[in-house]
């Protein structure tokens, strides 16, 4: 009997790192190291990461659903080199940033932005923050930011808006399996792929990393918890929307298209070619040389 359970231990264990290698990486391992000076600041008992670094006119950022800091290194040090301040924000949930009670708002959250933004100017005595930053879900956050906070910013932009129209059920699909932690790597990239990047498009390693399903599923019921669609203009700002001509997630029909009939001279819209959802890790360049242009349009404004 001790021989034959000697035995099943064995095959389990087998079977456990053949699974284990099939699942590597796991979508619950850090993407990769945030560019910036690691910092936190507490609010109501709850602590909020953040990456700093660069100087100059402030600018703030916040991720995608579910996704880390570290996606925005590539643009950090862009905007740095040329001659601005970045402050990344963790969301809540990831890494050293604790996550919030469910239900939750896209006002709540904006509070978070705030927090870092006030100790990010308490630390460094500059208080001239010239622009939020949102990729896809972050840019729900960030016009929320700017609709509780209108002077703390000077414009806003949007890297892969969305939320006008809903998802198609096939991409929605895909898109919540990018985030499965059970489902085998392959699989998981054949969904990022699907869902987040422009056919053709390698997806980097850091993508099928850094996957934060609690905090998605944090994420993903917050607009039906905010108690007004005021956040949608973004407290009159300026914004500059950065649509992905092949994004599956958010096509421009019905994202850019909707929101520039609605808001008019409010809002600029750059097109960026061969690219999807994902945008960063796809096009850097491009996003780069747009976003430093809108901002250096309002940097003495």
């Amino acid at each position: 009997m001790k021989k034959i359970m000697k035995y099943v231990g064995i095959i389990f264990l087998l079977a456990l790192a053949g699974y284990s290698w099939l699942l590597y990486p796991f979508s619950l391992m850090s993407a990769r190291s945030a560019v910036g000076e690691k910092d936190k600041v507490v609010v109501a008992d709850r602590q909020i990461a953040y990456y700093s670094s660069g100087n100059g006119p402030r600018v703030i950022l916040a991720a995608s659903l579910a996704r880390e800091a570290s996606d925005f290194n590539e643009l950090v040090q862009d905007l740095n080199n040329a001659g601005f301040r970045t402050v990344v924000v963790e969301a809540p949930g990831i890494g050293d940033s604790d996550i919030l009670e469910k239900p939750t708002s896209l006002y709540e959250i904006a509070k978070d932005i705030k927090a870092v933004a006030d100790d990010d100017v308490a630390k460094t005595g500059n208080e001239v923050t010239i622009a939020l930053i949102g990729h896809a879900f972050g840019n729900r956050v960030m016009r929320a930011t700017a609709s509780k906070y209108p002077q703390l910013a000077k414009s806003v932009v949007l890297i892969a808006a969305g939320g006008q129209r809903p998802i198609a059920p096939n991409v929605r699909k895909e898109l919540r399996n990018s985030a499965m932690p059970y489902l085998t790597s392959s699989r998981r990239e054949e969904a990022i792929k699907f869902a987040f990047f422009a056919e053709g498009n390698e997806v980097p390693k850091f993508w099928l990393r850094g996957w934060h399903l609690q905090t998605g599923l944090l994420q993903a019921t917050t607009v039906e918890h905010t108690e007004n669609n005021d956040w949608q203009g973004a407290g009159g700002l300026p914004m500059l929307i950065v649509q992905a001509v092949e994004d599956a997630i958010a096509p421009k029909a019905d994202t850019s298209d909707l929101l520039k009939e609605r808001f008019g001279d409010q809002l600029e819209v750059v097109l960026v070619k061969n690219a999807g959802h994902a945008l960063l890790p796809e096009k850097p360049e491009i996003i780069s040389k747009a976003i430093i242009g809108f901002l250096n349009g309002h940097r003495f404004n």
